[in-house]
C-alpha cells in the first residue's frame, strides 16, 4: 500500500518526514494530548507546521477539516490523515496507533487500579468529583457548539430531534447523524436550490437545459464528479472487515467478545463531536447487556477524559471491567476501527469535495445533531451525580469553561479536589 502514498504538493517551507520520525512524533502528541479538542489540535499545529515544517498552513487546515468531518477523535483522525499523505496506509496506521497508544496504556493502568481499589471511599469520592466535572465539561462544549453552529430555526429542530431520538428513542448516533445529514441536504436542495432554479427558469425559459450558476459559489453545476475512494482502499477495508469477522467467529471465541466487538464498532461509526455524542447510546447498550453499572459507566467517561488521547478510550475501560485485558483490546479495536477505516479510505476523497455545496449542506445538518447528542450526554451522565456538592461542581465547571479557555483535564482534577473538600466539610 505504501506505493499508493498520496504525494503532498511541493512547498519550499515543508519537509517530508520519515515514518519513524512521524511515529515518534505521534507518540509524543499522544503523551501530551490531555483535554482534547482545540488544545490537542494546537499541539499538532505547533509540531507539524511550526517546528518540523511537515505541512503548510493550508495543508494543516485541510487536514483538520477532513478530520472533523469523520467520526472519531479529530486529533487521532488528523494524525492518521497526515500519515496517509506521507506514507500511505502504513503511515496512517502509525500515526493513528502512535497517538492513541499512550492514552490506551494509561487507561489500562487505571482500569487495573480501579478493579482492585475502586471500591474504597477515597477513590469513590475522587471519581465522584471527576464525574461531576465531566458533566460540566460536556455542557460547556455543547453550549459553545450551539452558539456557533445552531443559528437557524431548522437547525434548532435538528438539535432538538437528535436529543429526543437519543434520550427517548434509544437511537444509535450513527443513525441520528445520517438523518441529520439528510435533513441538511433536503433543506438546501429542496428550498434554496429549487428557488434558484425557479428564478432561472423565469428569466430564461428558452434555455431550460443550460447550467445554473449558484450565487454562493460562483460556479456552474457541471457533470464532473469527484474521484471516489480508490479500489485499493475499499478493498483494504473489505479485507479488514472479513478478517475481523472470521477471527471473531473462530472456534473457541467467547460470544460476549463478539457482542463487545460489534457493539463498539457500531458505536464508533457515530462517534462525532469528539466522542461525547456516543455517550447516551453506549450507556444504554452497556446497561442493556449488563456489562457494567451506571456508576461504573460514568467513571469510564471521566477516565476517558482525564487521560491523554481520545475520549473514545472509555471503551478500553469498559472492556477491561467486563472481560479483562482481552475485552479491553477487543473493545478498543472495535470502537477505533470504523473511524480509522473511514480516514484511510475516504479521507483523500473528502479533501477533494469538502468545499462542494452538498457537502457543506450535509455538515450544516450534522453539526446541530451533534449538539443534540451531546446535550443528551449531559442528561445521561447527570443522572449519576449524587448530592448538592457534585451538582455545584458540575455547574461551576460548566460556567468556568463557558467563559474561560482552560484545559478540561485541569478542571477534572479541580473537580476531584473539590469533592474531597466537600467530603471533609461534611457536604
Amino acid at each position: 500500500m505504501d506505493g499508493h502514498a498520496i504525494e503532498p504538493p511541493v512547498a519550499a517551507t515543508r519537509t517530508r518526514p520519515r515514518l519513524g520520525d512521524f511515529f515518534r512524533a505521534s507518540l509524543l502528541l499522544g503523551v501530551v494530548g490531555f483535554g482534547g479538542g482545540l488544545s490537542v489540535l494546537a499541539n499538532i499545529h505547533t509540531l507539524a507546521v511550526t517546528k518540523r515544517r511537515w505541512m503548510t498552513e493550508r495543508e494543516y487546515t485541510n487536514t483538520i477539516t477532513v478530520a472533523q468531518m469523520l467520526p472519531g477523535g479529530a486529533a487521532a483522525n488528523a494524525m492518521a490523515y497526515t500519515g496517509l499523505r506521507f506514507g500511505g496506509l502504513k503511515g496512517a496506521f502509525l500515526g493513528y496507533v502512535g497517538f492513541v497508544a499512550p492514552g490506551w496504556i494509561a487507561v489500562m493502568a487505571l482500569a487495573f487500579l480501579y478493579v482492585h481499589f475502586g471500591a474504597t471511599p477515597d477513590v469513590a469520592t475522587l471519581l465522584g468529583g471527576f464525574n461531576a466535572a465531566v458533566v460540566g465539561v460536556i455542557g460547556a462544549i455543547t453550549l459553545k457548539m450551539a452558539r456557533s453552529a445552531v443559528g437557524r430555526l431548522w437547525q434548532m429542530g435538528v438539535a432538538a430531534g437528535a436529543l429526543l431520538f437519543s434520550v427517548l428513542g434509544d437511537a444509535p448516533p450513527g443513525e441520528v447523524a445520517l438523518l441529520a445529514i439528510g435533513v441538511g441536504l433536503a433543506v438546501d436542495l429542496g428550498t434554496k436550490r429549487a428557488r434558484l432554479l425557479a428564478m432561472e427558469r423565469r428569466r430564461t425559459r428558452e434555455r431550460r437545459e443550460a447550467p445554473v450558476v449558484l450565487p454562493e459559489e460562483g460556479a456552474t453545476l457541471g457533470t464532473q464528479k469527484p474521484e471516489p475512494p480508490t479500489q485499493m482502499n475499499v478493498a483494504s477495508w473489505t479485507v479488514f472487515a472479513v478478517m475481523m469477522g472470521i477471527a471473531l467467529h473462530a472456534p473457541g471465541v467467547d460470544a460476549e467478545l463478539v457482542r463487545i466487538a460489534f457493539s463498539f464498532f457500531r458505536t464508533g461509526l457515530g462517534a462525532y463531536g469528539g466522542g461525547f455524542a456516543i455517550v447516551p447510546h453506549l450507556k444504554q447498550v452497556v446497561e442493556r447487556e449488563h456489562w457494567i453499572t451506571e456508576r461504573q459507566f460514568a467513571d469510564a467517561v471521566a477516565i476517558g477524559k482525564l487521560t491523554p488521547g481520545p475520549v473514545l478510550l472509555l471503551a478500553t475501560f469498559i472492556g477491561y471491567l467486563r472481560h479483562g485485558w482481552l475485552g479491553a483490546v477487543v473493545a478498543t479495536i472495535g470502537i477505533f476501527a470504523a473511524p480509522f477505516a473511514l480516514v484511510a479510505t475516504a479521507g483523500t476523497w473528502l479533501d477533494r469535495i469538502r468545499s462542494r455545496r452538498p457537502v457543506r449542506a450535509a455538515l450544516r445538518g450534522l453539526t446541530p445533531a451533534v449538539v443534540g447528542l451531546m446535550a443528551a450526554a449531559v442528561i445521561s451522565l447527570g443522572d449519576t451525580i449524587n448530592g448538592e456538592g457534585e451538582i455545584a461542581i458540575a455547574i461551576a465547571v460548566g460556567l468556568t469553561l463557558s467563559r474561560f479557555e482552560i484545559n478540561p483535564a485541569v478542571m477534572l482534577a479541580l473537580g476531584g479536589a473539590a469533592r474531597f473538600a466537600f467530603r471533609f466539610a461534611g457536604l
